[in-house]
């Protein structure tokens, strides 16, 4: 009897232990609600497939995606539900344009759905370039370089204004004292020549050009002395690429042509 009476006594013991824990980690959760957030949409790194990922929520018991094309009347359904924190949407068009949104579960209990976020499929990734989106990331320009550059916006506006996805483009080139360097861009599928592109050129501390295709842009080192570093991006004229919903992806070279005397 008393060994019975002792295992029962550790058994209490350890239900009580159980409960106890599972009281606190209830009381933890309930300091706060699952927070409301829109996903983030990673376009253009594989072919024809979307990446969507959010941050974990330990308030919350599930996450459900959901999507829809965009138009003018989005119709959303859901794509998942469960506790992961990404989802990879294989299910895409080429050219074609999504939107996500995420709500959230807690018990009986949803929150959301979230703003929602565009995405864009392209049988063609981003090039070999990237990443070079800011200035720290920008390429070094010493021959001639074959890239490309998309600008999309979606027809659905959220917060009054409409979800845009683009790629922007940093470059540096190195022009050593009284010379100047001679750098050509040329749009793929544009004659040469008087020919404006779909892009503008914006060398750091100067005012943005449109480019012309095939045509050289100046880079002058006035420096008595010292080689120099400047530092130009590449980025989309949102006109060209899309209106009132839409957009295109384009490739194109940049080159340093030359670097003569001034």
């Amino acid at each position: 009897m008393r060994i019975v009476g002792c295992i029962l006594v550790a058994f209490a013991a350890s239900l009580v232990s159980a409960c106890q824990a599972g009281l606190l980690q209830d009381m933890s959760r309930a300091l706060g609600d699952p927070a409301v957030i829109a996903p983030a949409a990673t376009s253009f790194v594989k072919e024809n497939i979307i990446d969507v990922s959010w941050p974990q929520d330990p308030n919350a018991d599930l996450c459900i995606l959901q999507r829809a094309l965009d138009n003018a009347t989005p119709s959303f359904s859901t794509v998942y539900s469960g506790t992961d924190t990404n989802y990879e949407d294989t299910n895409c068009t080429d050219q074609g344009r999504y939107l996500y949104r995420l709500t959230k579960t807690r018990g009986t209990k949803s929150f959301g759905p979230s703003d929602a976020v565009m995405g864009v499929s392209s049988a063609v990734s981003l090039d070999s370039l990237e990443p070079n989106d800011n200035e720290s990331q920008a390429t070094p320009l010493t021959s001639t370089l074959a890239a490309n550059l998309y600008y999309y916006s979606s027809v659905v506006q959220q917060n009054g204004a409409p979800m845009v996805t683009q790629d922007v483009d940093w470059y540096s080139v190195s022009v050593p004292s009284h010379r100047k360097a001679n750098i050509v861009v040329t749009q793929d599928g544009l004659q040469g020549g008087s020919t404006n592109t779909w892009m503008y050129f914006y060398l750091k501390g100067t005012n943005p050009i449109q480019i012309v295709n095939n045509s050289p842009i100046v880079v002058t080192n006035y420096s008595d002395s010292a080689t120099m570093t400047f530092l130009f991006k590449i980025y989309p004229i949102p006109s060209s690429f899309a209106a009132n919903g839409g957009g295109s992806l384009i490739t194109y070279t940049v080159s340093l042509n030359s670097i003569v005397s001034y």
